[in-house]
């Protein structure tokens, strides 16, 4: 009896300790699942010809646009010329810094981003939309949005595999590891990134001087759009024309002319045209003050996402009388200042920044110690040639209408079917 005990006994304590290893053995496989189920490289649906948008996105695109126009007005201001920036390259730089913050740093940069509504998720899902979707839309429009990440292994950085993972797929970034205490290599690799991207608008973005050997990572966007007026301006009817400065001066200009059907819109503070660009997704709207005596700046602070949205809704098709000087501008613009105004602060502190969610070793502090933007944009009777890109660093109508733009105006590259603006500028001085 006590052998037949003594066995049974035995027998329970084996299937005892087969249940606790298999459950054990279950706990590691479901732990190990787990943690494969968390690095996942997402996927964002083409949908060529359309950038298709949930509500939410939709929304965020308004908001996004409030962005823009808060750029726009913060770089203006400390400017006194001609300007040519990239709102959305910006915004990317900005949407690759929120997926690896936290605290009170993320906060900011949703916060001045106007989309402090959103998760992380839903905003790389809204960027990941527009990344992936955004150069389909026009077969004959040349669009490419790029972005790139450089880690510095020589002080041990490396990327945390989800923010990596992100990164790849929704904002397509190439990532790279290189040795930072070789400036040379690292000037000559980012800047044939630069060039690259711009089809050598922008043969460079990173001087020697930038990059520190103690730096942790460089963050590139790039933004190139080039395409063919729908309705081309035939150069014989370009002629030398007075355009009168900012400050009242008048010179003589080549201006484009022509007489064709616009969306139009005139109101008491400003006239607004749309030329649309080879099969009418994309167009650049030219803003121009209805009272001569107002400034760009002041039409800069009437514009709200909201007034935007119901400037370019209230556009109607109307023969116009067009006249447009042709024009190229160059901009390099340092956008710590306008940020830091917007809202962003802890993002550029050593002793407040929370970037822990971008490297695999929390020991390493991270803050933004530059960040700036070069753009460039040509327009003449064929078309538009537009480029961005945005660096940062992290270390230790009615017939017979007539818009003549003779004097400073905005202007705003825009997709249709989202609105979004992808380029945004003030012309002021030509000559």
């Amino acid at each position: 009896m006590g052998k037949i005990f003594c066995y049974c006994v035995g027998i329970l304590f084996g299937v005892m300790l087969q249940i606790s290893c298999d459950s054990d053995d279950s706990k590691i496989e479901q732990e190990t699942q787990k943690e494969e189920e968390v690095i996942v490289e997402p996927v964002i649906e083409q949908t060529p010809g359309r950038i298709m948008m949930t509500e939410s996105q939709s929304l965020m695109a308004d908001e996004s646009n409030q962005f823009s126009l808060n750029l726009m007005r913060e770089t203006s201001k400390e400017t006194t010329g001609n300007l040519v920036i990239s709102p959305l390259s910006v915004a990317y730089m900005l949407g690759m810094l929120n997926d690896g913050a936290n605290s009170t740093t993320r906060q900011e940069l949703t916060h001045t981003l106007c989309i402090d509504k959103y998760d992380t998720k839903a905003i790389n899902e809204f960027f990941g939309n527009l990344m992936t979707n955004a150069p389909l839309v026009d077969e004959d429009v040349d669009l490419g949005i790029a972005n790139y990440l450089l880690s510095n292994k020589a002080i041990g950085a490396e990327f945390k595999e989800q923010f990596a993972a992100n990164m790849k797929g929704y904002y397509q970034a190439g990532i790279e590891s290189m040795d930072f205490s070789q400036p040379d290599e690292v000037l000559g690799h980012v800047n044939d990134w630069c060039e690259k991207q711009t089809k050598g608008m922008i043969p460079e973005i990173l001087n020697l001087n930038e990059i520190n050997p103690a730096g942790a990572a460089i963050l590139l966007n790039s933004v190139f759009f080039k395409a063919k007026w729908l309705h081309m301006f035939e150069e014989e009817f370009t002629t030398s024309q007075d355009f009168m400065t900012a400050g009242g001066q008048m010179v003589k200009m080549p201006m484009m002319a022509q007489i064709a059907v616009f969306d139009y819109m005139e109101d008491e503070t400003v006239h607004a045209v749309r030329l649309p660009y080879c099969n009418d997704h994309f167009s650049m709207i030219l803003l121009l003050p209805t009272d001569e005596r107002m400034s760009l700046e002041e039409l800069l602070n009437t514009l709200t996402a909201e007034r935007w949205k119901q400037l370019t809704a209230s556009m109607r098709h109307q023969n116009v009388i067009l006249s447009m000087p042709r024009f190229e501008i160059s901009t390099e613009q340092n956008l710590i200042a306008p940020l830091t105004a917007m809202g962003v602060k802890d993002a550029f502190s050593s002793s407040y920044a929370d970037f822990s969610g971008m490297l695999k070793d929390p020991s390493i502090p991270l803050f933004i110690n530059l960040m700036k933007q070069k753009t460039k944009i040509e327009v003449n009777e064929t078309g538009c040639l537009a480029s961005s890109v945005t660096m940062s660093n992290t270390t230790t109508g009615k017939p017979g209408a007539e818009f003549v733009a003779n004097r400073p105006f905005l202007f705003v590259i825009t997709e249709r079917s989202s609105n979004i603006i992808f380029f945004m500028g003030k012309v002021t001085e030509l000559g």
